[in-house]
């Protein structure tokens, strides 16, 4: 029986970043969502830049300048040794880490380009399960105020932590307005609106997107007035269409599907992001059926109840949307499934 494996479509991401790149912005992919993903794109799209969040990324870039690297409580030699290697661009998201880089760059005398990350939506009451990253808006627009005349900071911005399929906070523009000072706008240099743009799962609609695409119109032309630079900063929205999981049927009984893998070596996301992936040709009427993984585990599961047509041992299960977070662990000793890049 054929293993399971992904298939990996150039074609719907060329598709996918087409869409970003019709409305003017410019595109930072979020390379820890898919390297393979990243990796493809290096090839075919020159004009893409990439944030990293882990020194181990950095080498997977070939040109080092594209790199945005965001920093996590790096020593002074570390930052050193990062831009040594040629990181020129950095993303802080706290305060010690600035007052490290400034103290790192100053000694060495060199110019890089910062971005600061803000809190959005600071209205929000509570963290939930999920840590908040960014500074506080008075926060920054103090900064700003400190560092805008910096000899070695040459292009300034402000970053946007964004939560993972963000359907209901697109009001970007009044937040800018509420959070950032005339003063702050007028020495940034762009501003990373960050990703989170919805892609389809079963609990999730992508029916949005011509509003959240009229948002970010609407958000870069406010932002040219003031002559800054709108990026954006997509991972699952580039990632996730542009990958199937191809599985087969092993075993059926009590309507609980068998399948020839398991989440723990190609859909950790299920589990963690709680995304449930769509299953390629699912019925909205019909039997009900369980999917669950290979391994000896309650939780592999893929899908609670999904309705197919008569599913028999052999069948191939075809899940769309698999390419964000694909990523595998050595649970039980298994290893990362194969990708099989077709045009």
């Amino acid at each position: 029986m054929t293993d399971a494996h992904f298939i990996l479509s150039k074609k719907m991401i060329k598709n996918q970043i087409k869409k970003l790149e019709n409305l003017g912005l410019q595109i930072s992919y979020s390379y820890k969502t898919n390297h393979e993903v990243g990796d493809i794109l290096q090839k075919i799209c020159p004009n893409i830049e990439f944030s990293i969040h882990a020194s181990e990324e950095i080498n997977m870039i070939k040109n080092k300048s594209k790199i945005s690297f965001f920093t996590q409580a790096e020593s002074i030699e570390e930052l050193k040794q990062l831009i040594k290697k040629g990181i020129k661009n950095f993303v802080i998201d706290n305060e010690i880490d600035l007052k490290r880089l400034l103290e790192t760059i100053k000694e060495i005398k060199i110019k890089i380009d910062l971005s600061l990350r803000m809190k959005f939506q600071e209205h929000r009451i509570g963290t939930g399960k999920y840590f908040v990253y960014g500074i506080d808006s008075h926060k920054i627009n103090e900064i700003i105020k400190e560092i805008k005349n910096n000899p070695f900071i040459n292009q300034l911005g402000i970053h946007l932590h964004r939560k993972s399929q963000n359907t209901s906070e697109w009001e970007i523009e009044e937040e800018i307005k509420d959070s950032l000072t005339k003063e702050t706008l007028n020495r940034i240099n762009f501003l990373n609106i960050g990703g989170g743009l919805p892609v389809e799962y079963r609990s999730y609609t992508s029916k949005i997107q011509n509003y959240i695409f009229n948002k970010l119109t609407k958000t870069k032309k406010f932002l040219e007035k003031h002559k800054i630079e709108t990026i954006i900063e997509p991972g699952r929205f580039i990632a996730a269409p542009s990958i199937k999981l191809i599985t087969k049927i092993i075993q059926i009984y009590n309507k609980n599907i068998i399948l020839n893998t398991t989440i723990y070596n190609c859909a950790l996301d299920t589990i963690l992001g709680e995304h449930k992936m769509l299953v390629k040709n699912e019925l909205e009427k019909g039997e009900e059926y369980l999917l669950k993984g290979n391994s000896p585990t309650r939780d592999d599961i893929f899908r609670y109840n999904v309705k197919l047509k008569n599913p028999k041992v052999g069948d191939e299960i075809i899940f769309l949307n698999a390419g964000a977070y694909n990523y595998t662990t050595d649970f039980f000793g298994y290893k990362k499934l194969k990708t099989i890049i077709i045009e």
